[in-house]
């Protein structure tokens, strides 16, 4: 198609002019970004649930017990670390992976892999050692597969898995027991109010542990802790 030439104006050259037909054209969108290239928590989320699913599955676990203490411990979040050392999504102590034969850096626990596997496995433990009763299994999570009593922390902890447990559809059995330590719980106990936002840093000496850890050659299981 050809073009219009304008009448030239203060002895400028004459400038060429679309034509209607030209003019009626719109320019080309420029391409969409591809949606996959958007990061996405919600999918994330999805993964991880699958993961933690997947383990549950293999080591005799309920899954829904295993989904639960997940989202109670981090909501999911892989950089998640608590004031006491606890790291990643199962937010797992550095001893107590270690005393279950991990042997990798801070880093490499916090991998949402291996901090999967060695959180449900510490979990399932206590799962077997609670007999299937869904407090006492969550108390042994936090506080220790020796410990037998409840705190008001264990109990609100309870509280917890038990709700969102019993939103998935799953039969939740069982009592609640009755807090015998501790003091009464201020508010919601989450990733935020425990200082697990990612951002809080510990004040361990983690190479001074290391080598106390490497010189440990015996442990009982009541020495085993996932939470104070």
């Amino acid at each position: 198609m050809g073009q219009a030439l304008a009448a030239p104006e203060n002895g400028q050259a004459p400038k060429p002019v679309a034509t209607p037909a030209e003019a009626a054209v719109a320019p080309a969108p420029k391409p969409a970004t591809p949606e996959a290239s958007v990061p996405s928590p919600g999918r994330d989320k999805v993964r991880l649930r699958a993961l933690v699913r997947e383990q549950a599955l293999k080591s005799g676990l309920p899954p829904q017990i295993a989904d639960a203490v997940a989202e109670v411990e981090s909501a999911y979040n892989i950089s998640a670390s608590g004031s006491y050392g606890e790291v990643g999504l199962m937010q797992v102590l550095p001893s107590t992976a270690r005393m279950l034969g991990f042997s990798g850096s801070l880093a490499e626990l916090a991998e949402p892999a291996t901090n999967i596997r060695y959180g449900i496995t510490y979990l399932t433990g206590a799962w077997r050692l609670a007999g299937g009763d869904i407090c006492t299994t969550v108390m042994k999570y936090r506080a220790g597969h020796g410990e037998t009593r409840f705190s008001y922390r264990s109990v609100h902890y309870c509280q917890r898995v038990r709700a969102i447990l019993t939103a998935q559809g799953y039969p939740v059995t069982g009592e609640v027991p009755t807090p015998t330590f501790g003091d009464p719980v201020v508010g919601a106990i989450g990733p935020v109010a425990r200082g697990k936002t990612g951002r809080r840093k510990s004040r361990v000496n983690w190479a001074t542990y290391d080598s106390r850890m490497r010189n440990l050659t015996k442990v009982g299981s009541s020495t085993l802790r996932i939470m104070q």
